[in-house]
């Protein structure tokens, strides 16, 4: 494997998906919060796991809080390929069973810092705060806890130069014509990142289209680009 002498001055990490890298303007960026948000199936954790994957084959650690236990070796050995054995020592894995649980360990993440580390992955954001609901006694006081914890993650990325991608479920909005949907929890996870992506399906099987509607921390006119989806990860459309 082939690891750049550097890695600490890579200012993005791609993905290797042409079509999503150039629509990112080379990756994901260090020293920024990213959140993919979309409809269950779309790829969201196939994205971060390639992304965890690109940073690997660079020589970086990854910090991977797996909240929804999505990640599973076979997944990540067919995306990384021939590589997955060789660079799955730089991937440390976090499996947060409550919300409680995930405020601890993202409020740890300072502890795991070293010179190498150049990504964290929160994959979902929003499904152990959506599972809190029954027994909270104040929605207020999770919609707080959830900004802290984004603001906290954004404070790490910014002060340390690390790419910190999220994921988040997302639910319709009844207010909009054909209840368009929305991130869980959109006021808290939407005011500190960076870059934000919708993944959505479309009418050809395999097909997925990521829409960029902020990049660089400013909202855009909807840029899209379309994505093939397998079980080797995200690819760029045939002609």
């Amino acid at each position: 494997m082939k690891v750049l002498s550097s890695p600490t001055v890579q200012e993005r990490i791609p993905t290797g998906c042409k079509g999503l890298d150039k629509l990112l303007e080379g990756g994901f960026a260090k020293g920024e919060v990213a959140l993919i948000y979309g409809e269950a199936a779309t790829g969201k954790t196939t994205t971060v796991i390639q992304a965890a994957a690109a940073a690997a084959k660079r020589g970086l650690k990854i910090l991977y809080l797996d909240c929804d236990h999505s990640f599973t070796q076979q997944r990540f050995h067919q995306i990384a390929a021939a590589e997955s054995q060789e660079i799955s020592q730089l991937i440390l894995i976090f499996l947060p069973e409550t919300f409680s649980e995930q405020r601890t360990v993202i409020e740890s993440l300072e502890n795991y810092v070293t010179p190498s580390l150049g990504l964290v992955v929160v994959d979902s954001m929003s499904s152990l705060y959506r599972s809190a609901f029954p027994s909270s006694e104040s929605i207020f006081s999770l919609n707080r806890d959830l900004g802290r914890q984004v603001a906290y993650l954004g404070e790490l990325s910014s002060s340390r130069k690390i790419a910190c991608i999220l994921t988040s479920q997302v639910h319709a909005r009844l207010t909009t014509p054909g209840g368009d949907i929305e991130p869980v929890a959109r006021r808290a996870l939407f005011h500190f990142p960076q870059t934000i992506l919708r993944l959505r399906s479309t009418p050809k099987p395999g097909i997925r289209e990521f829409v960029l509607e902020r990049i660089g921390g400013s909202d855009v006119a909807k840029a899209s680009c379309l994505v093939a989806l397998s079980e080797n990860g995200l690819s760029d459309v045939p002609d």
